[in-house]
């Protein structure tokens, strides 16, 4: 059980993970991990091939502390990601991300494809990107109820490395400054075209105000609506997203007569919704300095008790049972895939603050906490970030478990998660 525990508690932190800093309005479907420019129009200048090459890499040391008399784990890896952007003319680009890792504690290496893919245009009306992806489709700062097309869910704490795309084809059509109608085809895991999902959205600006209303399908699935805005109310940032469906899409546990089993509910109208309020103020001489964000979020067929809390032995049904006959259902929910972090419960709540310039030029200090309020539970993150302009940087993280045993950010038995990294941009 405490080997169940550890991977849970290492798989948890990296995914308590905040959004990466989101593209330009005109890359609105970019990589959140990397933001490229936009090629340049023709006829404003000569158009040359180019082909760029730039990377980093970052050594991690983690340990997880469960008690003081203990022997806490200790987690070390190096990893290292390496960008190849090739730019031709007619605004045709090739972009590829390719993430390894070493691990010397089983020396071991591994090597993903986060991103890689193409940008074409027809004619400078219709925009096209094809291949893995990582997608901008939302806009508050964690909680995404809208983005039914990206395989990862933005996590809390930011993560090493970068997120993993999703395959298919985007497309973007302007309409001066005011429209856009943003698309995007998944063909990642259709074996027939039957099996193919997408998704639509349309985007206007009103004002200060920037709005769009969507949808996403797929075979089996119900549809999904969406609606999300971004506006400013004085100097204060606001964001919000609202998803409904006919019936939720994900799979919940029920209590079969004492057999744990797999379903879909049928209750109607189902929705998720969240929104942000972000704010920055002066310290010192600087504008901005001080940025805090505050988020909410509302999933309506969420638990309003947490499974993990439950301790009592029951059969397991499906797949699972071929290799674990019974267990918790805490055990029955990791097991069959039916927990994603932060998106469990029907109330949370999380507060992002950062402080550029903290004590030294070069540093930024981090402090953010999330909370479950359904089970009470939360997690209380601090930690600094060093960069300078040799591209040299160093952090610092410490992500502590908070509220009663047996919740969503307690079930693991962690008491402590450290993290330091070390890294060059190149």
């Amino acid at each position: 059980m405490k080997k169940v525990l550890l991977c849970t508690a290492l798989a948890l932190c990296p995914a308590f993970a905040s959004a990466e800093d989101a593209a330009s309005e005109l890359e609105m479907f970019s990589s959140s991990e990397v933001v490229t420019q936009a090629a340049a129009a023709p006829g404003k200048a000569e158009e040359k091939k180019t082909v760029g090459f730039s990377g980093n890499v970052v050594s991690v040391m983690e340990d997880v502390v469960y008690s003081s008399s203990t022997a806490d784990p200790l987690n070390t890896y190096v990893l290292g990601s390496f960008l190849l952007d090739a730019r031709l003319k007619n605004g045709v680009k090739a972009f590829a991300n390719l993430e390894t890792s070493y691990y010397p504690k089983v020396r071991q290496t591994t090597a993903t494809l986060r991103e890689i893919f193409l940008d074409f245009n027809i004619g400078d009306k219709v925009y096209f990107r094809t291949g893995k992806q990582v997608l901008q489709w939302g806009r508050c700062y964690l909680w995404n109820p809208t983005d039914l097309v990206n395989i990862e869910k933005i996590p809390f704490v930011p993560k090493v490395g970068t997120r993993e795309g999703a395959y298919g084809v985007k497309f973007h059509v302007p309409f001066g400054t005011k429209y856009n109608i943003y698309g995007f085809l998944d063909t990642g895991n259709a074996a027939t075209d039957r099996d193919l999902g997408g998704a639509l959205k349309f985007e206007l600006l009103a004002g200060r105000t920037e709005m769009a209303f969507s949808g996403w399908a797929k075979r089996n699935r119900r549809p999904v609506f969406g609606y999300d805005l971004s506006s400013r109310l004085g100097d204060v940032d606001i964001a919000g997203e609202f998803s409904v469906a006919r019936r939720d899409n994900d799979r919940f546990l029920r209590d079969n007569n004492g057999t744990l089993e797999t379903f879909r509910k049928d209750q109607e109208w189902v929705s998720k919704a969240a929104v942000d309020f972000s704010k920055g103020f002066r310290l010192g001489n600087f504008n901005d300095r001080l940025t805090v964000t505050t988020e909410f979020f509302y999933n309506q067929d969420g638990y309003v008790q947490s499974p993990f809390r439950d301790k009592t032995l029951y059969l397991f049904s499906g797949p699972l049972a071929s290799v674990l006959p019974a267990g918790t259902k805490g055990l029955f929910l990791l097991g069959n895939g039916l927990y994603t972090p932060n998106y469990l419960a029907r109330y949370y709540g999380a507060v992002f603050a950062s402080v550029s310039r903290f004590i030294i030029t070069d540093l930024t200090l981090n402090m953010n906490y999330i909370h479950n309020f359904n089970d009470a539970t939360g997690a209380l993150s601090a930690g600094v970030n060093y960069k300078n302009l040799n591209d040299f940087t160093a952090g610092f993280l410490a992500l502590a478990p908070l509220g009663p045993a047996n919740g969503e950010y307690t079930f693991s038995g962690a008491k402590l998660f450290l993290q330091l990294t070390a890294g060059v941009s190149f």
